[in-house]
């Protein structure tokens, strides 16, 4: 289990950031680009679905790992909303899908589903894609060489969030079990975390070439759509195997040996702001 330390960080620059900054392809970049656009509200959502079984947390230990958890995800949430003024200076329209995903996502689908299913459904759904983010943490380490190549405006941004990821992969899962440990509800959770991820990410990512390909103009090679191709295809690929880990009755996140990621990262990149700043814990 690895120890959850709360770093203080600001990655935002004033240097340019060119349209196709991932690998020089603007299909891979606008793929990411949707994430930029779900992360924070995403934050927001685990942070809520924490919060709302604190009380069930009876072990010191675990309740000071929600606390690191909770503001290791304000943070996150912060970091990645600092990118949509970037998006914003581009020329992309970023307002259309933030108002869709937030009104169908959270206005509407998580208050139903919290009718149906109770607040446990929320939390059984972070804990699925706090695997899924840990495992695409492990994924952009170690397939992808550290995300070499990619602007180093965001390189380094992106690296420290999936380091995080993997530092507090278990803490979700952890609340889980004492607020109902039921194979069932970790599986319905997984389930709805597959969908709603996969279609917001996609629904983000077309609205994005819309506006690349017919607002700006820009053309898109065959050998970048080839590229987008075999990068999607090996990233489903990659995941899928992790969700069938996810899948074993007596999962628990850490038995995945990718603790070490995390270390070498914090060790190797010097991340934190040498001032230190109160950060608010806001859900």
């Amino acid at each position: 289990m690895n120890s959850i330390k709360v770093r203080h960080v600001d990655f935002a620059k004033e240097e340019e950031t060119p349209r196709n900054w991932l690998w020089g392809n603007y299909l891979t970049t606008n793929f990411v680009n949707s994430l930029h656009l779900i992360f924070p509200d995403g934050e927001k959502y685990f942070i809520r679905s924490v919060k709302n079984h604190e009380e069930f947390v009876k072990d010191p230990e675990l309740k000071k790992r929600v606390k690191s958890f909770i503001a290791q995800e304000v943070i996150h949430g912060s970091e990645h909303k600092k990118f949509w003024n970037t998006l914003q200076k581009q020329g992309y329209d970023i307002d259309t899908f933030l108002k869709f995903y937030n009104e169908s996502c959270y206005e509407n689908l998580e208050v139903w589903m919290n009718n149906f299913r109770g607040t446990k459904h929320g939390l059984a759904v972070t804990v699925a894609l706090e695997h899924l983010t840990a495992s695409l943490a492990e994924y952009v380490f170690v397939n992808k060489k550290e995300l070499e190549g990619t602007h180093e405006n965001l390189r380094t941004m992106l690296l420290w969030h999936a380091a995080e990821e993997i530092e507090h992969k278990s803490v979700a899962f952890d609340v889980l079990k004492e607020v109902d440990p039921s194979y069932k509800t970790r599986m319905i959770g997984m389930i709805h975390a597959i969908c709603t991820l996969s279609f917001f990410t996609l629904v983000g990512f077309f609205l994005f070439m819309k506006q690349e390909i017919l607002d700006k103009g820009t053309k898109i090679s065959l050998s970048e759509i080839w590229e987008f191709i075999l990068q999607v295809t090996e990233l489903v690929s990659s995941m899928a195997k992790e969700i069938a880990i996810f899948l074993k009755p007596d999962f628990h996140p850490d038995q995945v040996p990718n603790d070490h990621l995390a270390v070498y990262f914090f060790q190797k990149y010097k991340v934190e702001k040498e001032k230190l700043e109160v950060i608010q814990n806001v859900a």
